[in-house]
């Protein structure tokens, strides 16, 4: 007897893998990168010559976040309804979290670390890299909150597969 391919199961396991990598290279710009180009404004900010060196990478993984997101939230539905909760929460914060990304922190990124703050004053620059860091650590919240749900959500697809 063939089994039924479970998609929504499957696409929750590619959300949670997605999204540790995300996290993966955020631990690496957090603690890595953003030091390094931000660390004493505006001088760090101008003096940095690599551009948005972390592009390519979240230039890949942040899209396909977003899409597993997006599928998560779709496919949830035909979750049972305790594993359906935390894996719309693990998929809204993520989609939360994307939309910041593309919507904030991306164009500090643009103003400062791709132009190095080219017309701007050295107020303008410490301001926006201290806007950066702050929303930043909101952002890690976020993720590990979301990365968390997503988590629970695997964990409660092995306890409904289980014979009772």
């Amino acid at each position: 007897m063939m089994k039924r391919l479970n998609v929504p199961l499957i696409v929750l396991w590619l959300w949670v893998l997605a999204v540790t990598i995300l996290m993966g290279g955020g631990i690496f710009e957090h603690l890595v990168l953003t030091p390094l180009w931000a660390g004493s404004p505006p001088e760090s900010v101008t003096q940095w010559q690599y551009g948005v060196v972390q592009a390519k990478f979240f230039g890949l993984v942040s899209p396909l976040c977003f899409l597993l997101s997006l599928a998560l939230i779709i496919v949830s539905w035909w979750m049972p309804r305790q594993q359906r909760k935390w894996a719309l929460v693990a998929g809204v914060s993520m989609l939360v979290l994307g939309i910041a990304t593309f919507s904030f922190f991306l164009p500090i990124l643009h103003k400062t670390q791709a132009t190095r703050g080219a017309g701007l004053s050295g107020e303008e620059i410490t301001r926006l890299v201290n806007q950066f860091k702050t929303g930043n650590w909101a952002r890690w919240i976020l993720s590990i909150g979301g990365w968390a749900a997503g988590w629970r959500a695997l964990s409660l697809s092995r306890s409904a597969e289980s014979p009772s």
